[in-house]
């Protein structure tokens, strides 16, 4: 991972939602615009380069912009163009329409950040029809025909470290709720349903009393969750933000009712989007992942399928520290295990 003193690369997870028009494709070296519709694109004349494109689930947070980040260096690196596109609001109907317009400009390869798998599902297949590759990366849909999904860690040990650091955090017992996005989210969900599997095998004295959802993972909305479940649970012990864009609201309401190291905190946020909430102790961790590998791997393994090469069942990706592992049974590309941000390494990364 890159450090401030400078070593190697890591970007990481974050929050903060940020509003404005609609951003929209990029590639390298060319000027921006924005067409009549307000997206944001920027064009240029047909390299006649391979074309891969990821669709996150929104733009304008320093998470899928670390992705962009990656997938930008993997594109200079491997001469290729690379367009990322989506909406500042996580939106299944806005991801359609971004599948629809690469469909039409008949791009390589489309890589996307799954929302909603029901709205997207039948654009993978239209999109395989037009014989462009089709593959899942940061949240899968694995009841699609998508080609394989490049995850970050796997939901399991997303899920199930985020319940044993909580867990940690007040005594193996309590009671704890959990705020989160989009409600179709399914790596959102998935995440979840470890976290919930994690407490039912090991905590039997820690109650997951209500778990809330916010559309578009907008971090007013998960102030007024999180605020609603310490009114209604006086007791509570502990609040998870599943969502990155969450855990400013949810770390926010307990630090305006006064419950700082009373109600722990803790969620998938980047060191950027912790560190006030960690130095004024109001969060103690957060767990994540390196966010620009991410995105390198994901551009990487566009390139690899384009052209027709297999992954091999442990990858050594140059531009990537750790070795990439394969799952030829779930069609899954490993990035690595999660990550732990603390106070003794917060501010030891540069985003």
């Amino acid at each position: 991972m890159r450090k401030k003193a400078g070593t190697l690369t890591a970007v990481l997870l974050t929050a903060a939602m940020t509003f404005g028009l609609l951003a929209g494709c990029q590639t390298g070296g060319t000027d921006s615009g924005e067409n009549k519709g307000g997206e944001k694109t920027e064009s240029g004349k047909d390299s006649g380069k391979t074309k891969i494109a990821f669709i996150p689930q929104l733009v304008g947070i320093p998470y899928f912009s670390a992705m962009e980040k990656g997938g930008e260096k993997a594109a200079e690196d491997l001469g290729v163009d690379y367009l990322y596109t989506g909406a500042t609001q996580a939106n299944a109907a806005e991801q359609v329409k971004i599948m629809d317009s690469l469909i039409k400009q008949g791009v390589d390869a489309i890589s996307l950040s799954v929302l909603d798998s029901s709205s997207t599902n039948p654009y993978i297949e239209k999109a395989q029809e037009a014989g462009i590759h089709v593959y899942t990366s940061d949240s899968d849909a694995p009841d699609s025909t998508r080609e394989f999904y490049v995850a970050q860690a796997s939901d399991e040990d997303l899920g199930r470290t985020l319940m044993d650091r909580l867990a940690e955090q007040i005594g193996e017992k309590g009671k704890i709720g959990i705020v989160s996005g989009e409600s179709t989210a399914t790596n959102l969900n998935s995440w979840i349903s470890w976290i919930e599997k994690q407490q039912e095998e090991k905590y039997p004295d820690i109650e997951i009393v209500d778990i809330r959802y916010t559309q578009g993972g907008s971090s007013e909305q998960a102030l007024k969750q999180a605020q609603e479940l310490m009114t209604r649970y006086s007791d509570l012990k502990g609040l998870v933000a599943v969502a990155s864009s969450t855990i400013p609201g949810v770390a926010q309401a307990v630090e305006q009712e006064g419950k700082a190291g009373e109600v722990a905190v803790i969620g998938y946020g980047s060191p950027e989007t912790v560190k006030p909430f960690i130095d004024s102790g109001v969060m103690e961790e957060s767990i994540m992942w390196d966010a620009e590998a991410l995105g390198y791997l994901d551009v990487w393994a566009g390139v690899q399928v384009v052209e027709g090469k297999e992954f091999e069942e442990v990858n050594e990706i140059e531009g990537i520290d750790n070795p990439v592992t394969w799952d030829e049974e779930t069609k899954t590309l490993l990035l690595g295990e999660p990550l732990i941000i603390n106070k003794d390494n917060v501010n030891d990364y540069d985003f």
